[in-house]
C-alpha cells in the first residue's frame, strides 16, 4: 500500500472542441493532451457526423496516458472526455474496465444534458444566473444543518412536492460534503430562483478536483472525490454543472419547479 499512496489518483480531462472557428480547448483537467491535436479533431468530428457520441481507444502500448476517449457532439462542436488511470489499479476485478464503464456513464450524461461542464468564462454566468433567495457560508455540520433548513423551507414555498425536496436536499448535502472534504474546509450555498426552476450553486476555494479516484483512495484516510455523490446527483438532478481548477470549484444543481 505505501507503494500507491503516492500515485497519482485516477483523473478526468475534458476538451472541447468548436466547429464555428475549429479550435480547440481544455476545459477541465491538466493540460497534456492523451493523442494530439489533430486526432482529437478528426474524432470530434467523426463524432459530430454521426450525431452520436463514441469511444476511442488511446494508442498507448504502456496505457499510462488515456485509457478512452468519448466525443460528445455538442450544437457547436463536441465535448472529449477521457480517463486517465495513472497506473492505478484494483485488488479485484478488471479496473480498465471499471474505467470505460464510468467515462461511458459520464458522457452519456453529458449527451443528455444532465451533466454540463463549464469553461472559465460560462461559470460567471450561470453562477450568477436568476434570482438569489438565499446566501450561506457552511463550515461545519452546524452550518450545513442551517443551510439545508432555510433551503428547504424556500422549496416547500416554492411548490416543490416532499418527495422532490427529500431528493433535492439529499444531492445539495453531497455537494457541500464534497465541499467540506475536499475543497479546503468549507464555502458558500446560494439559492437562486430562474424561471422554471431552482438552482443551487455551491463553491469553494479548494485546490480543485483531483477526482475520478474510484478505483482506490491516495491514502488510508483519503475520501472517493467523484463517486457515489455525484452519480446521486445525476440520476435526482435535473441538470448538474461542474467549473473546478486550482482557484476552486463550483457546483450547480438545478430543480425544476
Amino acid at each position: 500500500m505505501a507503494e500507491t499512496r503516492d500515485r497519482k489518483p485516477a483523473t478526468l480531462r475534458v476538451y472541447r472542441y468548436h466547429r464555428s472557428d475549429d479550435s480547440l480547448r481544455l476545459i477541465l483537467g491538466d493540460p497534456e493532451a492523451p493523442v494530439s491535436r489533430d486526432l482529437l479533431i478528426k474524432h470530434a468530428r467523426r463524432a459530430m457526423e454521426r450525431e452520436s457520441f463514441v469511444c476511442f481507444a488511446a494508442p498507448s502500448p504502456a496505457r499510462t496516458s488515456a485509457d478512452e476517449i468519448c466525443f460528445v457532439p455538442t450544437d457547436d462542436g463536441c465535448d472529449i472526455l477521457t480517463i486517465h488511470s495513472n497506473g492505478w489499479r484494483r485488488h479485484h476485478g478488471d479496473h480498465r474496465r471499471s474505467l470505460v464503464e464510468i467515462l461511458t456513464d459520464l458522457a452519456a450524461a453529458v449527451a443528455r444534458g444532465r451533466l454540463n461542464v463549464l469553461d472559465d468564462d460560462q461559470v460567471v454566468v450561470e453562477r450568477d444566473r436568476g434570482r438569489p433567495l438565499l446566501t450561506c457560508s457552511v463550515t461545519d455540520s452546524a452550518s450545513l444543518a442551517a443551510a439545508r433548513g432555510a433551503a428547504e423551507l424556500i422549496m416547500k414555498d416554492a411548490g416543490l412536492s416532499p418527495e422532490d425536496r427529500q431528493k433535492t436536499v439529499l444531492c445539495v448535502s453531497e455537494a457541500v460534503t464534497n465541499m467540506l472534504v475536499h475543497g479546503g474546509g468549507g464555502g458558500n450555498i446560494q439559492l437562486r430562483r430562474l424561471d422554471d426552476s431552482l438552482r443551487f450553486v455551491v463553491t469553494d476555494r479548494g485546490p480543485g478536483l483531483g477526482f475520478l479516484n474510484w478505483i482506490e483512495p491516495p491514502a488510508e484516510s483519503g475520501q472517493a472525490s467523484m463517486g457515489y455523490g455525484y452519480k446521486i446527483m445525476l440520476e435526482n438532478m435535473e441538470a448538474v454543472s461542474l467549473h473546478t481548477g486550482s482557484a476552486g470549484t463550483t457546483l450547480i444543481l438545478d430543480r425544476k419547479v
